[in-house]
């Protein structure tokens, strides 16, 4: 599959991140690009704070790396490769936390979030989508993010050790 690059405008826009899938069992994780216009967006706005927007990343990277099979981030900035059993680690205590936080939020505010954080919809777009106004779905976005940092900030110590 041929890689799509984001242009270098779209990159200065500062809301695409790079992530590494694994596609298919047994095959190199291949490199994706992700955005989230709609986070940025409203946070230029002043409609959520920084908090709101590192707590959507986190569940994001944890999406991808528990759930979607990504390869973390931060497993190669820890000083070489990482072995296979703390990948395996990494990628447990990642699902742990994404259903810790999908019972919390419940899979409307799950659906919300990757929609937005991984599907990369605009607001317009996951208004279009449900059937509703954008005001509407950016009231709801910003009512799950305060969520998610309550929830994350809630979160009981053992789900985060060995990991963050």
């Amino acid at each position: 599959m041929r890689e799509i690059k984001p242009t270098p405008e779209r990159l200065a826009k500062g809301d695409v991140t790079e992530v590494y899938v694994e596609e298919q069992k047994g095959q190199p994780p291949q490199r994706r690009f992700r955005s989230s216009g709609a986070l940025y967006a409203l946070r230029r706005a002043g409609t959520i704070t920084d908090a709101h927007v590192a707590a959507a990343e986190l569940w994001a990277r944890d999406y991808e790396t528990g759930v979607l099979g990504a390869r973390d981030p931060e497993a190669g900035r820890k000083g070489g490769v990482a072995d296979p059993h703390t990948i395996m680690l990494a990628r447990a205590a990642a699902v742990s936390r994404c259903e810790y936080v999908r019972k919390a939020l419940g899979t409307t505010g799950e659906t919300l979030l990757r929609r937005m954080m991984l599907d990369g919809m605009s607001v317009q777009a996951i208004a279009e989508a449900g059937s509703t106004h954008k005001l509407r779905v950016s009231g709801a976005i910003e009512l799950v993010l305060e969520q998610l940092v309550e929830v994350l900030d809630g979160m009981p110590g053992g789900l985060w050790q060995k990991h963050y």
